[in-house]
């Protein structure tokens, strides 16, 4: 399976697996398809990584795509973050079936019930009813839809992460609809199954965003987002915020980190009112994964969907909301959206724990990655 090396490489270490992880080649499975799983994130546990996102194929985002609507969720399981094998959609059935188009999956694990939760955005049909689709699993392939219309505070527009703390309790940070897209957090419930009604967090500061991020490193806990993007060619920025609480109050970052710009308090962006900023990598921030090491430590992996990069795409076209018969946006011959390319890249921290301004586009990177790992390294 030489085609694999394309993407990944791998080294047995003692205690691990030195794997390069590749931004400019496609990524492949075991069968030497590229990997179609957009918008997500890896979850690591009991020695397997399972990644979750959307699958297109060579469908749009939007609207009817005969025969059905995508996306769907795709799901993909590795013991070392090289062989990728596919194990098909999430979830089998729901009540629209074969149409609906879900987003933004995210997966955390339960450990005193040993069950897989999964997030997503469900829109049964079509664009674009305000809920989350809850599901849940024993083995992270084989999911049963919960629900799919969930809702906390505010309506959710897209977007969301997940994120278990070191007592357990689990949290969804989601971009609402609320005053124009802000972002807010909601405390999930002991089995992370619904929402807990009266836990909202509140609203941040910032409008017209998406990508919402969260994660804890140490005692810090880190919300990240970007401009709304809509599929664009562009990307967005990456602006931070810490907390020393759930509750906080948030301190934000002066400068987003992905971006060149140097006036404090600035989102970059490439679309709709926010656009031209010189974004360093044109990405969109969608998630991150916690990835446990080999030395007992973990890399938070940041990732970003790389829209309309995948061959044969319309040069023309700055983003795949556009109607698909304006001339600057008609679909190209041989463009298949589901080959795009994302970016992958491990956050830095300076000694005060500020992420770091993001480098120029990383070709690849390598990363000593833990194998027959237990459950410690959930995120």
């Amino acid at each position: 399976m030489l085609f694999i090396l394309f993407a990944f490489l791998l080294i047995p270490l003692a205690n691990g697996l030195l794997v390069t992880i590749s931004n400019k080649d496609p990524r492949r499975d075991v069968n030497g398809d590229i990997i179609d799983c957009h918008s997500g994130m890896i979850l690591a546990v009991n020695g397997v990584y399972y990644m979750y996102g959307e699958v297109y194929h060579n469908n749009t985002g939007f609207g009817p795509s005969p025969p059905v609507m995508f996306p769907k969720i795709a799901v993909y399981t590795s013991p070392d973050m090289v062989t990728w094998t596919p194990r098909g959609e999430a979830i089998s059935d729901w009540p629209t079936k074969p149409y609906g188009t879900f987003f933004t999956p995210f997966a955390i694990y339960n450990k005193p019930t040993k069950t897989f939760v999964l997030y997503f955005n469900a829109y049964l049909n079509g664009c674009c009813e305000r809920n989350w689709g809850i599901a849940t699993s024993t083995d992270g392939i084989h999911f049963t839809l919960q629900t799919t219309n969930a809702v906390g505070k505010y309506s959710v527009v897209d977007c969301n992460a997940l994120m278990v703390d070191d007592d357990g309790t689990a949290y969804l940070a989601y971009t609402s609809e609320a005053e124009d897209h802000k972002v807010s957090i909601e405390q999930l419930s002991s089995n992370f199954s619904s929402i807990v009604p009266g836990e909202n967090k509140g609203l941040f500061p910032d409008r017209y965003i998406e990508g919402a991020i969260l994660f804890k490193r140490g005692t810090t806990y880190y919300v990240s987002y970007g401009s709304c993007c809509c599929f664009c060619r562009g990307g967005s920025g990456a602006v931070v915020y810490q907390s020393q609480s759930i509750n906080g109050p948030w301190v934000r970052q002066a400068l987003d980190v992905n971006c060149n710009r140097t006036d404090a308090g600035s989102i970059c962006g490439a679309y709709g009112d926010r656009n031209n900023d010189p974004i360093i990598i044109q990405a969109q921030g969608i998630g991150v994964s916690i990835i446990p090491l080999a030395d007992g430590t973990t890399a938070i992996l940041w990732h970003g969907e790389r829209w309309l990069s995948a061959a044969n795409n319309n040069p023309t076209c700055p983003d795949e909301c556009q109607p698909q018969v304006a001339p600057k946006c008609a679909e190209e011959p041989g463009y298949i959206k589901g080959e795009g390319y994302s970016y992958w890249i491990p956050l830095e921290f300076d000694n005060d724990g500020n992420v770091q301004k993001f480098a120029p586009f990383v070709d690849s990177f390598t990363l000593d990655v833990a194998v027959n790992f237990g459950v410690e390294h959930l995120n």
